[in-house]
């Protein structure tokens, strides 16, 4: 039987590192807890950042998902501001970037992600990344009405900073190297239906276009983007959102693999959140989440294991993105599809993305959320049935 741990570290201090250690006082865990996190905030709602909070409609105090005295009262002891810079396996240390070592018997790293750069480019002032609430407190002083913003990237970060500016009355301008906005996830066909929304709201979209420079005025900072086709959008303020990497050097790789439990390749290490590549079985697969509910799933399901309660977060995929007067939800996962069904009424629609057996394997819809559950249980059992046919065609291969 596994020694109950004694002493545990959680490095992240984001949704992941928190729910987990919450989880572990909420599950009776009494020994020393310790949360490391490299910001300076309390642990946030970071999903606000590109819409209520940029939009002054929240402030940073707002989107704290606890308060100072939460940690006081779950024993909980919060080191903010530090990085830990490495950790041993071996000796059950991390190391962190004010020369404190912390011992541990069960380590779970939530370390997240951080925003993609544009390599090969210099980054003048009025370009920014959003990642982080100081990103974002950062580039919120710049939306100002009437000022010219390019976003790079028309993706869900993208999307919804655009969106968020023109409701600020910004003058918007969008370029995407790919034929459509969230084309890889939602398909050509539904990215072209958004464009024809994001132009309809005055956004400048410029597609199948990349960024090759950034070039500055005489100040040195941003005045236009130098585009591949070799026009240029003059602007005032840029934002790049062409996606994120996860932060797993920790262990020696940028996605951390783990099982449906959260356990990592080393003993008495975890993962868990966006850093995180766990494997699904409904899925059959290793897969990588960078949304609000796999984060806090599987922070649960780590914190329930490592105190001997094996659980497994193999729950429906779910996510949300609003912009531009929809609110998207999208639950299940499809890297292919077969075919899709679109059921569009202008103001709202729905996608169903089939596979070749017509089964559902995801399903999109805008400002419908009373098809959610409906869909959410047609995807579960959808995938119970997948699950019992993979290992019966296992089983006959194996015969």
């Amino acid at each position: 039987m596994t020694r109950r741990p004694e002493n545990i570290v959680v490095v992240g201090a984001g949704l992941a590192g928190l729910r987990s250690a919450e989880t572990l006082r909420a599950r009776g865990f009494d020994g020393r807890l310790t949360l490391v996190g490299d910001e300076t905030h309390l642990p946030y709602e970071r999903p606000a950042l590109s819409k209520e909070l940029l939009a002054g409609k929240r402030s940073p105090e707002q989107l704290a998902l606890r308060q100072p005295e939460f940690f006081r009262e779950q024993q909980i002891e919060l080191l903010l501001g530090r990085r830990v810079e490495k950790v041993s396996p071996k000796h059950r240390t991390a190391l962190l970037s004010d020369g404190r070592e912390l011992l541990w018997d069960a380590l779970v790293i939530a370390t997240g992600a951080r925003a993609r750069r544009m390599r090969g480019v210099e980054t003048p002032p009025g370009v920014h990344y959003l990642r982080t609430l100081s990103d974002a407190l950062a580039l919120r002083s710049e939306l100002v009405r009437g000022k010219r913003l390019a976003v790079v990237g028309a993706g869900f970060i993208g999307a919804e900073v655009a969106s968020t500016a023109v409701a600020l009355g910004l003058d918007v301008s969008v370029v995407e190297p790919l034929a459509a906005p969230l084309e890889r996830v939602l398909g050509t066909e539904i990215g072209m239906l958004l464009a024809e929304r994001y132009r309809a709201q005055g956004v400048d979209l410029r597609l199948g276009t990349g960024v090759t420079d950034f070039a500055c005025g005489p100040d040195g900072r941003l005045r236009a983007l130098e585009l591949s086709d070799g026009s240029e959008i003059v602007c005032d303020v840029a934002v790049v959102g062409i996606g994120a990497e996860p932060a797993g050097e920790l262990l020696g790789a940028p996605a951390i693999e783990t099982d449906a439990s959260g356990r990592t390749e080393h003993e008495g290490i975890y993962a868990c959140g966006d850093v995180a590549s766990s494997w699904r079985p409904s899925l059959g697969r290793h897969l990588r989440m960078e949304h609000w509910t796999s984060a806090a799933g599987q922070a649960a399901a780590v914190a329930r294991t490592i105190l001997g309660e094996e659980s497994v977060h193999d729950d429906v995929p779910f996510f949300w993105s609003d912009q531009f007067g929809l609110r998207l939800q999208y639950v299940g996962f499809a890297s292919e599809w077969a075919s899709i069904d679109v059921e569009d009424d202008g103001d709202t629609f729905s996608v169903r993305y089939l596979g070749e057996d017509e089964r559902l394997l995801a399903a999109l819809v805008a400002n419908r959320p009373g098809e959610l559950a409906g869909l959410r249980r047609e995807l579960a059992a959808s995938a119970v049935v997948s699950h019992t046919t993979s290992r019966d065609e296992r089983e006959l291969e194996a015969v």
